[in-house]
C-alpha cells in the first residue's frame, strides 16, 4: 500500500486511489472468507451457481489487491463483482447491495472517461475523482440509516437489542456490562456514535475525527466473539479510506519507521499474497471448526495497523486535494440518491432486506410499524401487506420458522416456493386471523388462487425481504 503508484507530481508512494482499491479488494475477499454460513453452504458443498461466483469474486479481488494502481485490474474486479452480486440478487447481504452501488459508480466513471476520451486507456486517479464522492455518500447514508432504523423498541430494549451481545463479545468490554445501565449505555452509545460519525464525515475540518470514530466502532463489531463479521467491518473500514487525504500514501512512504522492504511494490505484493492466503486458510478453519477466533484475530491485526496509520497520517495538510462530496458527473450522483431511497423502502411498502436494517429490530410489515418516528407504514406499495405465519409444517425450514415465531411476507413466500423450493404438504398457515390447512391439491389450489399474484422478473430480482418479527421481539435478530 506504499509504492504502488506515484501521485501526479511523481512523488513516491501510493495514490489515494490505489490505497482505497487495495483496501476495497481485501475487504471484498473477507466477505467470502469470514461468513461461516457462506463457507458451509458453498465451499464445502458445491452449488452450480453460487460456488463459481464466489471463486470469481475472490480471484478478481485478489488480482486488484496485487495491482491496485492498474485500471485493468480494478475493472476486472468491478465487472466480476457486478456479475457475481447481480446474479445472486436479491439474496445478498446488505453491505453487498452497498458494494453493488459502489461498483456501478466505478464502472460509470470508467465508461464516462472512456467515451469522453475515446480510449480505454483511462487513468485510475481520474476515475477515483469521479466515483469517490459517490462512495463517501454511501458510507454517510449507511450511518444515517444505521441510526434511524434503530429508533424502535426492538433495538432500544434490553431483551432484544443487538448492542449488548456485540459488546459482551469483546472480552475487555464484557467486564463493564454487569448492570442494566451499562447495557443501556451500549444501546444508546451505538446510536450516538453512528450519528456523530456521520456528521463528522460531512466536513473537511472534522472528517479525520469521523474516520477514527467510525473505524473504532466497526473494529469492535469485527472482533466481537458474538459472530464473525469481518466481512462487514472490513468493508466499512475500506469505505472510510475514501475520506483520507490525497497525500496519505506519500506520507507512509516517507515514514522512516516503515521498513524499506515494504516500500517496494513487488515486496508489498508478497505481503498481499500472504494476507489473502491467511484469509482463505482461516476460512477453511472456520468452516471445519465453526470457531471464528482466527478470522477475527486476523481482522483485528489488519484493522489495528490501518487505524494506526489513519491516526498518524489521516489529517488534511496543505497541498492535499480538495475534499469533495459531489461528483463532476451528474449521473453518478444519482446513484447516491437512488441508494438513499432504496434504504427507505421498508417504510413505503417495498423490500425490507438489503436496506441496512440488519440488527436494527425494525418491523414495518403487515401494516404495523414499530418505529418511533414513522409510526405507521406509508402505503405506497403493497408488498408487505400480507404476512404468512406457519402453524404446522413438515419441512425443517418451515418448522424452524414456526418455532421462532417469525413470519414471511406473502410475496416472498410465493417467490420462494415457486422458484427456489418445493412446498411440502400437509401445511397449516395463518394469515391475519384466518387459518389455512393445506393437506391436498384442492386446498392448495384454492389458497394459491386467493393469495398468489403475478410476479414480474424485475420484482423478483429487486424485492428483498427479511423474516417478519414481532413489533417487540424477544431476542436480537440479524
Amino acid at each position: 500500500m506504499t509504492a504502488l503508484q506515484s501521485d501526479p507530481e511523481n512523488r513516491p508512494g501510493a495514490s489515494h486511489a490505489a490505497v482505497f482499491v487495495w483496501l476495497f479488494a481485501v475487504s471484498a475477499i473477507w466477505h467470502y472468507t469470514s461468513s461461516g454460513l457462506e463457507i458451509g453452504d458453498y465451499w464445502f458443498r458445491y452449488d452450480p451457481l453460487v460456488t463459481p461466483l464466489i471463486a470469481l469474486s475472490i480471484v478478481s479481488a485478489f488480482i486488484a489487491a496485487c495491482y491496485p494502481s492498474k485500471t485493468l485490474a480494478v475493472m476486472v474486479m468491478c465487472v466480476a463483482h457486478l456479475i457475481a452480486i447481480g446474479l445472486r440478487v436479491p439474496y445478498v447481504a446488505d453491505h453487498l447491495v452497498m458494494e453493488l452501488f459502489l461498483n456501478l459508480s466505478i464502472l460509470g466513471a470508467f465508461l464516462y472517461l472512456a467515451v469522453k476520451r475515446r480510449t480505454f486507456a483511462v487513468s485510475l486517479d481520474e476515475m477515483f475523482a469521479l466515483f469517490s464522492p459517490v462512495g463517501r455518500w454511501l458510507l454517510v447514508i449507511m450511518y444515517f440509516y444505521g441510526t434511524f432504523h434503530k429508533i424502535n423498541p426492538g433495538f432500544l430494549s434490553l431483551d432484544s437489542s443487538c448492542a449488548p451481545p456485540f459488546v459482551t463479545g469483546v472480552p475487555i468490554l464484557r467486564e463493564f456490562l454487569g448492570s442494566g445501565w451499562m447495557e443501556y449505555a451500549a444501546i444508546y452509545g451505538t446510536l450516538f456514535l453512528e450519528a456523530i460519525a456521520m456528521l463528522l464525515l460531512l466536513s473537511t475540518r472534522t472528517k479525520y475525527f469521523g474516520m477514527l470514530l467510525g473505524m473504532s466502532f466497526h473494529f469492535i463489531i469485527g472482533i466481537s466473539g458474538y459472530g464473525t463479521l469481518a466481512h462487514f467491518s472490513a468493508y466499512a473500514l475500506a469505505m472510510h479510506a475514501l475520506f483520507l487525504p490525497s497525500g496519505f500514501g506519500q506520507r507512509i512512504y516517507g515514514e522512516r519507521l516503515v521498513p524499506k522492504v515494504l516500500k517496494n511494490a513487488a515486496n508489498f505484493r508478497v505481503v498481499t499474497i500472504l494476507l489473502v492466503t491467511l484469509q482463505v486458510a482461516f476460512a477453511l478453519h472456520l468452516g471445519i471448526t465453526r470457531d471464528g477466533f482466527l478470522v477475527n484475530s486476523l481482522f483485528a491485526l489488519f484493522a489495528v495497523v490501518l487505524m494506526f496509520t489513519v491516526l498518524k497520517y489521516g489529517q488534511m495538510r496543505p497541498g492535499d486535494a480538495p475534499y469533495r462530496l459531489k461528483s463532476p458527473v451528474l449521473g453518478l450522483n444519482l446513484l447516491s440518491i437512488w441508494y438513499f431511497l432504496h434504504c427507505a423502502s421498508p417504510y413505503i411498502g417495498l423490500g425490507t432486506g438489503g436496506a441496512l436494517t440488519m440488527f436494527s429490530g425494525l418491523r414495518t410489515e403487515g401494516g404495523i410499524s414499530n418505529h418511533y418516528v414513522i409510526r405507521e407504514p406509508i402505503p405506497l406499495f403493497s408488498y408487505q401487506d400480507k404476512v404468512v405465519y406457519v402453524e404446522q409444517a413438515t419441512a425443517p425450514n418451515l418448522q424452524e420458522l414456526s418455532e421462532q415465531g417469525q413470519g414471511m411476507v406473502m410475496f416472498d413466500f410465493q417467490r420462494h416456493f415457486m422458484y427456489r423450493d418445493r412446498l411440502a404438504l400437509p401445511l397449516t398457515l395463518r394469515i391475519d386471523d384466518a387459518i389455512y390447512k393445506l393437506d391436498n391439491p384442492t386446498n392448495f389450489t384454492a389458497f394459491v388462487n386467493e393469495h398468489f399474484t403475478e410476479q414480474s422478473w424485475l420484482e423478483r430480482k429487486y424485492m428483498s425481504f427479511r423474516l417478519v418479527d414481532d413489533a417487540q421481539p424477544k431476542r436480537c435478530r440479524h
